[in-house]
């Protein structure tokens, strides 16, 4: 509605349950400088709509109101103080009615601050909707969704694949229009051809090296160690080699297939230079092969990065798998150790992603810039 009531007052937040309901008004007495006071229908708690709310410290005192309509005299002169008229009132689980389009990004950061320190972030997803369609018009449900849980979290593990990397402009083997269709990477990326057939692992390698020159991580990277300054994420788990996690500064990153960047001699495992492996020399320790530091077709996951990952996994309350087609094994069991909720969000999605509690089908960057518009 938005109506002035008297003096141009303005509806701010209108609440409601069945019987009654609860309005904030605001009133600009200068531009940018409101006032705010509360107005209350009589309302019977107990006829609350939510059913999933249970009456805490804070809301058992709430008795039913004797008059049927009044304002309260009591008026604020900043955002925090209006808040806290409505203080008496478990007023996230209400029934959200109308919030002023000067205030939804208020309203909604109110709301995530009063549902995590008051209700445990017992709020309904029906609820949690209703409120996000209001606050948040131009966001879709699921980034709600996510950025909400992303919040909730005590700790988060994102696992990543090639389609995070992908608007680095570095190619996808696996998508429809990847190098797949070209070269079988399991025909070259293996032990057997590092032994028998090195021309062609070489070439392959190089090939692999060149496509990252000039390559940088974007902002879905930089999006992600923002999130592990802030204490978001906890840990980060890739079957990407290019190192962009690290390059963009993230700390805690585990690197399940190691990484293109490092170089060893297959004989003797002694650390190489790029330029060495690329101009096809041996090692010079013993003479044997040189290699990058991934790992190939029928060789073991690095222990370490394994068993971290797989630490964080157990123990996350939230693991959002992004841009993997999670067909390579182990990796792809990761996302099924862990008893928090699993987001999956991928360029391309079908029917054996079902078991994640929550499915989001875009370009990682993209989804990742939108989410962290609401963390």
């Amino acid at each position: 509605m938005n109506k002035a009531m008297g003096n141009d007052w303005k509806t701010i937040i209108s609440l409601g349950a069945e019987g009654g309901s609860i309005t904030l008004l605001g009133k600009e007495q200068q531009p940018g400088q409101w006032v705010f006071k509360k107005a209350v229908n009589e309302m019977n708690f107990d006829d609350l709509e939510d059913e999933s709310f249970q009456p805490t410290e804070s809301t058992e005192e709430v008795r039913p109101l004797k008059s049927s309509l009044y304002n309260r005299g009591k008026e604020a002169t900043s955002w925090e103080k209006a808040i806290k008229l409505l203080d008496h009132y478990p007023w996230p689980l209400l029934n959200p009615r109308e919030v002023h389009p000067a205030f939804r990004k208020r309203v909604w950061n109110a709301l995530q601050k009063e549902v995590k320190e008051k209700y445990g972030y017992r709020i309904d997803s029906h609820r949690l909707n209703k409120w996000s369609k209001l606050c948040l018009p131009e966001y879709s449900p699921k980034m709600v969704t996510l950025s909400t849980w992303l919040q909730n979290s005590t700790h988060t593990t994102v696992l990543t694949g090639a389609g995070m990397s992908t608007e680095s402009n570095i190619p996808d083997f696996r998508s429809k229009e990847g190098w797949w269709n070209n070269i079988d990477p399991r025909t070259v990326a293996t032990t057997d051809a590092l032994r028998n057939n090195y021309d062609l692992f070489h070439e392959f390698y190089s090939m692999r090296i060149d496509a990252l020159k000039g390559c940088t991580p974007h902002k879905g990277h930089e999006i992600l160690a923002a999130w592990e300054y802030k204490g978001l994420i906890q840990a980060i788990a890739t079957q990407n080699v290019d190192g962009f996690h690290y390059a963009a500064g993230n700390k805690n990153v585990y690197e399940l297939h190691g990484s293109i960047q490092k170089f060893h001699c297959e004989n003797c495992a002694k650390s190489a230079k790029e330029d060495e492996f690329l101009s096809k020399s041996n090692c010079k320790f013993c003479g044997g092969k040189l290699r990058p530091g991934v790992v190939l077709f029928g060789e073991m996951l690095p222990e370490e990065s394994w068993t971290e990952s797989l630490s964080h996994i157990r123990k996350s309350d939230l693991v959002i798998v992004i841009g993997t087609s999670l067909e390579v094994y182990p990796a792809s069991q990761l996302p099924q150790m862990t008893s928090g909720k699993t987001v999956y969000i991928n360029a391309e999605v079908d029917a054996s992603h079902h078991n994640f509690d929550l499915i989001i089908e875009g370009k990682a960057g993209e989804v990742l810039k939108l989410v962290d518009e609401l963390v």
